[in-house]
């Protein structure tokens, strides 16, 4: 009954996550997915109770199963969300969780283009959890030159604006998310405790460089999206240098 359960968990979330059950549909009753999938009574209720579970249906007696899911689509820009409707989209705030300084590696001197002065010995490192609707949806490491990262290093654990808006203000030019990489991952349990999320579930993860307007190379990061919250679209036509000198 174990992988039959799995098998109709799977089907019944495909049908959500691609959009042919939409958000606010009502999903077929119990006896009706018994005899669309040929299984027991019990190995439906599993599967309606992961789903339940993860937070793609509500279920309601005497009413039925509704689809609550819904995404966000981001690109390898975010923060900024990728929507017809942008403005309406809450923007939450966003929590220091950790800050601390730690010691340059020889990969972290060649991607962010440090020397070997005693002041580029250490990096700072930032880890944010962003919260939408009261729900974490984004935890964010920053690994940023010391020379960048003290200023920022003095502000308050919690704000309404991004990492990278907060470089913007205090640079006075916008930062941007460059040379990202993406890739579908199972993160582990303190990452899952953090976004709340089962780590059985496959979350987005995200790598890339941090850069100023000019071409100058602040750092590095990577972020792990809410599996639950978003899905991710990739914009091809951006084509921004960075300057690691």
């Amino acid at each position: 009954m174990a992988l039959k359960f799995k098998h109709v968990f799977a089907q019944l979330q495909m049908k959500i996550i691609f959009g042919e059950w939409p958000e606010g549909f009502r999903i077929p009753t119990e006896m009706e997915l018994c005899e669309f999938y040929g299984v027991s009574r019990v190995t439906i209720r599993r599967a309606l109770d992961g789903l339940v579970t993860q937070g793609y249906i509500s279920r309601t007696r005497g009413r039925g199963s509704f689809v609550l899911f819904k995404r966000s689509v981001v690109g390898l820009g975010y923060p900024q969300i990728v929507t017809d409707s942008a403005d309406k989209i809450p923007r939450g705030y966003y929590k220091i969780l950790q800050k601390e300084l730690v010691d340059a590696s020889p990969t972290d001197k060649l991607q962010i283009g440090l020397t070997d002065k005693p002041e580029d010995k250490q990096i700072w490192h930032f880890k944010s959890l962003h919260f939408v609707d009261g729900k974490p949806s984004v935890l964010s490491d920053y690994y940023v030159a010391a020379r960048f990262g003290s200023q920022i290093a003095l502000l308050g654990e919690t704000s309404e604006y991004s990492f990278f808006e907060l470089l913007s203000k205090e640079f006075g030019q916008k930062c941007h998310f460059v040379e990202g990489k993406v890739a579908a991952i199972n993160p582990n349990e303190e990452i899952c405790k953090q976004l709340g999320i089962d780590c059985k579930m496959a979350s987005l993860w995200c790598r890339g460089m941090c850069v100023l307007d000019d071409g100058t190379v602040i750092g590095r990061c990577t972020k792990v999206f809410n599996g639950l919250m978003y899905e991710f679209a990739v914009d091809s036509e951006v084509n921004f240098s960075a300057s690691r000198h």
